[in-house]
């Protein structure tokens, strides 16, 4: 017969409620890219998500139409882009009341936060090496460069971006 203190047992509980019972693979960031293109971001560098209000955004007169202004979150200031116009796509983040933000840390020596506006955050989901396709046949050409794969989910193929080519293109956009 063993007996336990009752905080033995909860200690015991808690070690069981909080083991990862997660699916297997890594982490991606879902989210509308375009009126009808989902799109996926490793949370490998992704801080936060964020819904902002439009008036806690500071624009920035003279930058590219890609720039959406600089906010500040946990005490750090950051820049906000546009990601689909900055891909060259269409955006439907004309003006809008709030914005949907990714916010990514850079992995350089001295660490950037960027914020990637996008349409719709659509949550999280994993997915294992083997079903990261390489081939990018069906993507539009300006966006290629930015992948680093694509997913197949049901009958769709979903880009897979490359926040490390994005930010080394957001240094030649400034």
């Amino acid at each position: 017969m063993t007996t336990s203190s009752p905080a033995s047992r909860i200690q015991a509980d808690l070690q069981e409620l909080f083991k990862a019972d997660l699916a297997p693979g890594d982490a991606y960031i879902r989210f509308q890219l375009t009126s009808n293109m989902t799109a996926l971001l490793s949370m490998k560098q992704v801080q936060e998500s964020l819904m902002v209000e439009a008036e806690k955004i500071t624009t920035l007169p003279t930058m590219p139409e890609s720039v959406i202004g600089i906010m500040s979150s946990r005490d750090r200031v950051f820049c906000i882009f546009d990601l689909p116009q900055l891909l060259q796509l269409s955006s439907s983040l004309i003006v809008p009341r709030q914005y949907q933000i990714i916010v990514l840390k850079t992995n350089s020596e001295q660490p950037i936060y960027v914020g990637l506006a996008v349409t719709l955050l659509q949550g999280i989901v994993r997915l294992s090496t083997e079903k990261i396709k390489s081939s990018l046949d069906a993507f539009p050409s300006q966006i290629v460069p930015y992948l680093c794969g694509a997913a197949q989910q049901q009958e769709t193929m979903i880009p897979i971006l490359d926040f490390n080519t994005i930010s080394e293109a957001l240094t030649t956009t400034l």
